[in-house]
């Protein structure tokens, strides 16, 4: 039967009630203010893509939020409305309405959770769409099946191998102008290159502060649960080039920083600090809770919020783009993300590593045994992959993922020990 728009309307105020539920909900923790501009920052953009006056642009991961801003169009990152949707426990409809209509539970929930929001009709309508090929092989395929049911143009951004040539960066930036002039054209937005480098410094100005913050997690103690610092993953890959990204992350340094004058440590008599690498479970923080708060073994940095790039040149706006996709640590050859797993066990004095294997994400999964065996040859360092969901918590046991843990925590206990 189709969704009217009287259904629809229900819908937006009933994720609309539920988000701000969620936003009161007591935690565990004391959110940084920082965090809370975050988390309003990011429900705002979601609310102004559903206004009918709003020009929305449907964008995977990597495709740089900059080239929409500077059309005065909205980025909506979809696979961040499925966390949303998990976060205030919307998200088993959306995915069981998807498996009725074919779609794999071994495939990304991420992307299964939007394709039941779309069959449910309750996602903003985009007026076009961006995919790219890293490094999520299905994101370009399901933005094909929303192309075709929404009647929107896709473009597709083909990000190269072989990082570090030359070439690469200008293929890529000739794609990248090539589609911010299409976009302009099929969305009637006038494109001002003034208005892109303007947007580049914002962004410039933003991965300064985050440097910093990245600096300043590096103290022991650590200043910061990493249950709350993976969140930013959402609004990094949102909200580059906008003025909010730029003050949540000035306020994230600011209170960082008086943390530590402090004295003040995330964690009480900090046992073990671990590395969190790709993203978390979204329909609850009990693994976060169980290893910060219980076992006192602080996630002390989280691969997803690790800057690569260093500042871009405004006057070259779409080489600086292609520059920052290409510093991408996932991108390439499997040697550069285990330099970079190095790197941050080395400068965040990691005792233990976690990575999240969602059984649907083909390439973290294979990439996961090939940065744990490179890593031998550097290091000694317990490496544990955790499989388990971001978003379906109808795979999620407690207690199983709880004894999992713990006998990784007795590893590093007789490590240390």
């Amino acid at each position: 039967m189709p969704i009217t728009e009287t259904d629809r309307q229900k819908q937006r105020e009933y994720f609309s009630l539920q988000f701000q539920k969620r936003m009161k909900r007591p935690r565990s923790y004391s959110p940084l203010q920082g965090s809370q501009v975050r988390e309003r920052a990011m429900y705002k953009l979601l609310m102004e893509s559903f206004r009918d006056t709003s020009t929305v642009i449907w964008k995977s991961t990597f495709v740089p939020s900059e080239i929409i801003y500077a059309l005065d169009a909205i980025p909506l990152y979809i696979e961040s409305f499925s966390a949303m949707a998990a976060a205030v426990d919307i998200c088993p409809t959306m995915l069981d309405a998807s498996e009725r209509h074919g779609f794999s539970r071994d495939s990304c929930t991420f992307l299964r959770g939007v394709m039941g929001a779309s069959l449910k009709d309750i996602l903003p309508r985009p007026d076009a769409l961006v995919s790219t090929s890293y490094y999520c092989d299905g994101d370009p395929k399901i933005f094909d099946i929303f192309a075709e049911e929404y009647k929107k143009p896709h473009f597709y951004l083909q990000v190269p191998f072989m990082v570090d040539e030359e070439w690469s960066r200008d293929i890529l930036a000739e794609q990248l102008e090539e589609i911010t002039l299409e976009l302009a054209r099929v969305t009637g937005k006038p494109f001002d290159k003034d208005r892109l480098s303007e947007i580049i410094n914002n962004t410039n100005e933003a991965s300064r502060y985050f440097r910093q913050a990245m600096e300043l997690r590096r103290h022991v103690p650590s200043p910061m649960l990493g249950c709350e610092a993976i969140d930013y993953i959402g609004a990094i890959s949102q909200l580059w080039g906008s003025k909010e990204l730029v003050r949540m992350s000035r306020l994230l340094c600011e209170e960082l920083e008086e943390r530590i004058d402090k004295g003040v440590a995330a964690v009480g008599d900090e046992r073990f600090r671990l590395l969190w690498c790709h993203l978390r479970p979204y329909y609850n923080d009990e693994v976060f809770n169980y290893l910060e708060l219980d076992q006192r073994a602080v996630v002390a940095f989280e691969s997803v919020n690790l800057i690569t790039w260093q500042d871009m040149d405004p006057q070259k706006p779409f080489e600086s783009l292609a520059e920052k996709l290409l510093a991408n640590p996932a991108i390439g050859p499997c040697e550069r993300m285990t330099g970079w797993v190095a790197r941050m066990v080395r400068d965040y004095s990691i005792d233990g590593i976690i990575w999240m294997a969602p059984w649907g994400c083909r390439h973290f999964n294979s990439l996961s045994q090939l940065v744990k065996d490179g890593l031998r040859k550097e290091m000694d360092v317990p490496f544990f992959i955790l499989d388990l969901e971001c978003i379906d918590k109808r795979n999620y046991s407690k207690e199983q993922v709880r004894t999992r843990l713990d006998a990784f925590l007795e590893i590093l206990a007789e490590k240390s020990g």
